[in-house]
């Protein structure tokens, strides 16, 4: 089982590389570039669909992993359960990510791309992508959601890493890097509570597994055209996209896990983007202005006008995301069962 995270990972990783060239190609064919304004913080127009090459490099990655015996079987698991599962999340992937390259080309309206997503969620909830229950930090046992709650906070789960990634992508390399270390940190915590004797616990946390890897490699190989300066960006459909597997990866790993962490493990690893979210609805809330209004106060932009140079800025961040994700395996492996 080694060898195809290992696997997953190196074809990602290679699959992003080769693809990231073809997908700067066909931005500047069809002008879909991020050009200077006020509140960016780069000087030349840049191509913004680098989502083609993750999106292109994560499921080249996957289809080959398919061929792997151990795969197979995996996939074919209670009447082909865990395959059901894997449809909702290529499916969902595949809606957002459309979404958005026409966002990247046409700057679609935000009622648009919130009923959007919420059908690529709901898409992904329908297939078996959902938070049925949750481990509480008080109170006996795991708890059983009543099935609309479920669903709702489903949807609201995937929606809410959907736009919390899409709000990262402000700097060079920045919200790339806090994914891969997300997702990383999924894939180490997923092995770990994978040592359940829950067959399906089990099998789905392995699943969880062999995606965290996979988007790991596949961020890190873009990342080589991402960091400051950077060569391309990767527009909503990389970011919608990065979003929507991270969700995807913590509801079928962490989350249908019955240890009280369970629920916190996620939250903590992507914290700081989080905040930064929080912080910024409060703030246009207190200003009048609209929740999607853009704007150049998020902490990094802050941190720039401190007089930190953009390096600095993305690897704080870096620093303090890694910092969490230690945390949170720390919580894993100490605290599983508070």
């Amino acid at each position: 089982m080694n060898m195809i995270y290992f696997a997953i990972f190196l074809l990602a990783f290679v699959g992003t590389v080769i693809f990231t060239p073809a997908s700067i190609v066909l931005a500047r064919r069809f002008d879909v570039l991020d050009y200077p304004r006020s509140r960016k913080v780069h000087r030349q127009p840049l191509p913004r669909w680098w989502g083609i090459g993750i999106f292109l490099g994560f499921f080249a990655a996957l289809t080959a992993v398919t061929l792997f015996p151990h795969f197979k079987s995996l996939l074919a698991y209670r009447s082909g359960e865990l395959f059901k599962q894997l449809s909702g999340i290529i499916f969902g992937g595949t809606l957002v990510f459309v979404l958005g390259l026409i966002d990247d080309k046409k700057s679609l309206q935000a009622v648009t791309k919130l009923l959007t997503q919420i059908i690529a969620a709901y898409i992904a909830m329908d297939y078996g992508v959902r938070i049925s229950g949750l481990a509480l930090p008080f109170g006996p046992g795991y708890y059983e959601l009543p099935k609309l709650l479920g669903q709702a906070l489903t949807v609201f789960w995937i929606i809410g890493f959907m736009n919390t990634v899409n709000l990262a992508d402000g700097l060079d390399g920045l919200a790339s890097g806090i994914v891969a270390i997300a997702a990383g940190t999924f894939f180490i915590v997923a092995l770990l509570q994978g040592q359940t004797k829950i067959i399906l616990l089990s099998k789905q946390l392995t699943m969880a597994a062999i995606l965290a890897a996979g988007l790991t490699g596949a961020c890190l190989g873009f990342l080589l055209y991402n960091f400051h300066p950077a060569k391309v960006f990767m527009g909503d459909s990389g970011a919608l996209f990065l979003g929507f597997m991270l969700a995807s990866i913590s509801t079928i790993g962490t989350l249908k896990s019955t240890a009280v962490m369970s629920i916190v493990i996620p939250i903590v690893v992507v914290a700081l983007p989080i905040l930064d979210v929080a912080l910024s609805m409060f703030r246009r809330m207190r200003q009048g202005n609209g929740l999607m209004q853009a704007d150049k106060d998020h902490i990094h932009h802050r941190l720039l006008r401190f007089g930190w140079s953009h390096r600095e800025v993305v690897l704080l961040m870096y620093v303090i995301t890694l910092l969490l994700s230690i945390g949170s395996i720390l919580l894993t492996v100490f605290k599983g069962r508070v």
